[in-house]
């Protein structure tokens, strides 16, 4: 371990350095305290890590997915209140996003996982996903990262990209 990670810059990058320096512990033969079991302690800490993860590709998932429907859906209320979801799944992405998830995230995946999400999400109140979508994901991980990510403006972009009819914006 020549460089440790700092726990506030990058939690996920810190707990597997944790886990892996558990692990040399483990195997170094020092004795230590019966009461530490270091193998689990480092599977936990990677646990950890991994949780975090996974909650950010939810994020981004459900960005993506209410950004859908919002696309789909030429209602203004529904829109309105899809906007507010985003802005507080942009706001959870933020607090535990790290910087090591960078080339872990899979765009095109959850772009096309938050497609099934919203059609099915759609199909539920009758309506459907609008058509000409992209099935790769028009968002950059620095616009969904970013402090002044923009849900109109995405929703612009999707809804030009798309060909539909720019709609007023909630």
């Amino acid at each position: 371990m020549d460089h440790p990670v700092s726990y506030d810059e990058d939690f996920l990058a810190w707990s597997e350095q944790q886990a892996a320096g558990l692990r040399d512990l483990a195997r170094s033969g020092r004795r230590l305290s019966n009461l530490l079991d270091l193998e689990r302690l480092a599977e936990e800490i990677e646990d950890v890590g991994r949780a975090e993860f996974n909650a950010v590709k939810s994020h981004i998932r459900q960005i993506m997915a209410h950004l859908i429907k919002a696309a789909s859906e030429p209602a203004e209320g529904p829109a309105s209140h899809w906007r507010k979801e985003v802005v507080a799944f942009h706001s959870a992405l933020l607090d535990q996003f790290s910087p090591s998830m960078t080339q872990r995230l899979d765009l095109d995946r959850l772009w096309r996982r938050a497609l099934q999400e919203a059609e099915a999400a759609l199909e539920d109140e009758g309506g459907t996903l609008a058509r000409g979508l992209p099935q790769e994901s028009f968002l950059a991980l620095r616009d969904l990262t970013s402090e002044r990510f923009d849900f109109r403006k995405a929703l612009g972009s999707l809804r030009a990209g798309a060909g539909a009819p720019e709609l007023p914006q909630p």
